[in-house]
């Protein structure tokens, strides 16, 4: 079973052992070639020093700092390539550290049995030069094994945590609307629990929005038939009783406020981000207010208003149902609060990124403590209540979602007509998130 941990643990350790191992050796090769360079220079000089010692000269071409004398009965027989005849060190015998021909030198003397004395020196500075490159040698190659370690780290941790990266793209490259199980070619030990708790998420969000869904429709769907029956019912028997017709016509009032209300929920449930990713395109708002009003018309007229649109062709990402029904609910509100004879305007703004809606009307308006209460589900203001009796307070909550489905923004102002003005802007496109 493929682990994460386990695969980085044995790069790391693996890769550890295998650099350290070769900078070692490499080390190691680099002070035994200083360390023999320096013993063959003192060999060399061993060699020429008992030569000497026997009378027997030889030619001294190497470059050691090594100097020495040999001395006889209070007479030098024999010294080194220097100018210096005078004894090296006033020891007899031992080491010693003595200042002359410039330097600071170590000094070792030996007394033999015939009254020979032998003085070799050497410079302090030369083992210091000596142990400053034998450690440089040895430090080297594990400064150089850093970098290389470095990488090596880097690539195994990147390859270690390459399924949560492939977890990452597919989870943001994910559209709202996609619900289905993560899939992938190999799952690490450890993320199996991650993978298995985000899909049975998605599989009971998904469940979820289905039954949402589902219920919403069915029950707008089953309550739309007996409510048209009802309603004809009523109507026919305020024909037939019209002593009663003043009840009959507080239940039709009610029987019209629930059909209002059932088409709404309707309406809800068919805004959801589901529905909207799968059919949302390109839509001009301008032409979907024109269409808006002239099915509106024939109320609008009955109560002698007045509407007009103003603007122009107005491109955005959308669905032309959502956007339908967020200009019919700001219409027919407008329509329904506002007096009979009163204007209604509607202005479509095209700006480069957003697209403005403006509906504006005459009516009575909303309070400003009661605006941020009216884009709540089910609220109305009790002040302009009597206007619209069959009002259910979905109008605006629906408006709100659908806003919210674009990443837009709502205000609600007072309007230069003397009534509401309801300001919605729209970006051009919208972003799935």
């Amino acid at each position: 079973m493929h682990s994460i941990r386990r695969a980085i643990t044995l790069v790391l350790i693996s890769s550890l052992i295998l650099v350290i191992f070769s900078a070692a050796i490499h080390g190691y090769r680099a002070a035994l070639a200083m360390s023999s360079q320096f013993m063959d220079q003192e060999l060399t000089t061993l060699l020429y020093s008992v030569s000497l010692s026997n009378h027997h000269p030889v030619d001294q071409t190497d470059s050691s700092e090594l100097v020495y004398q040999i001395w006889r009965n209070g007479k030098l027989l024999s010294y080194s390539g220097t100018d210096i005849t005078t004894p090296l060190t006033s020891s007899d015998s031992g080491f010693a550290n003595e200042n002359f021909a410039g330097k600071r030198w170590r000094v070792y003397t030996q007394s033999l049995a015939d009254n020979t004395i032998v003085m070799v020196a050497q410079p302090l500075q030369s083992r210091l030069d000596l142990t400053d490159s034998l450690t440089v040698s040895v430090i080297m190659p594990f400064l150089y094994a850093v970098p290389i370690l470095a990488l090596i780290v880097f690539m195994a941790v990147s390859q270690g945590l390459k399924p949560l990266k492939v977890l990452s793209g597919q989870l943001s490259q994910r559209q709202g609307k996609d619900l289905s199980a993560i899939t992938l070619s190999r799952v690490p030990t450890e993320m199996k629990p991650v993978v298995n708790t985000l899909n049975a998420v998605f599989s009971r969000l998904n469940e979820a929005f289905e039954r949402e869904q589902q219920f919403a429709s069915n029950a707008a769907h089953e309550l739309r038939t007996p409510l048209s029956v009802m309603k004809i019912n009523l109507h026919n028997l305020a024909r037939e009783q019209p002593d009663n017709a003043d009840k009959l016509a507080a239940i039709q009032q009610d029987t019209d406020r629930m059909i209002h209300a059932v088409n709404q929920i309707l309406l809800l449930s068919r805004t959801s981000p589901e529905l909207f990713h799968l059919q949302s395109g390109r839509v001009d708002a301008y032409t979907v207010a024109q269409n808006v009003i002239t099915d509106l018309y024939s109320k609008i007229d009955k109560k002698h208003q007045d509407i007009s649109l103003e603007g122009d062709s107005a491109l955005l990402n959308s669905s032309e149902f959502t956007l339908y029904t967020l200009l019919q609910n700001l219409i027919a509100n407008a329509s329904a609060y506002a007096p009979e004879q009163a204007a209604i305007r509607v202005t479509v703004t095209n700006t480069e990124n957003q697209v403005e809606l403006l509906v504006e009307d005459a009516g009575p308006g909303i309070a400003a403590e009661e605006r941020p209460q009216v884009l709540k589900r089910f609220y109305r203001d009790p002040q302009n209540a009597q206007h619209k009796p069959t009002g259910s307070g979905l109008g605006l909550a629906i408006v709100g979602q659908i806003v919210a489905l674009h990443h837009g923004s709502i205000a609600l102002g007072e309007s230069v007509l003397g009534g509401l003005k309801v300001q919605v802007t729209l970006p051009v496109e919208v972003t799935d998130s």
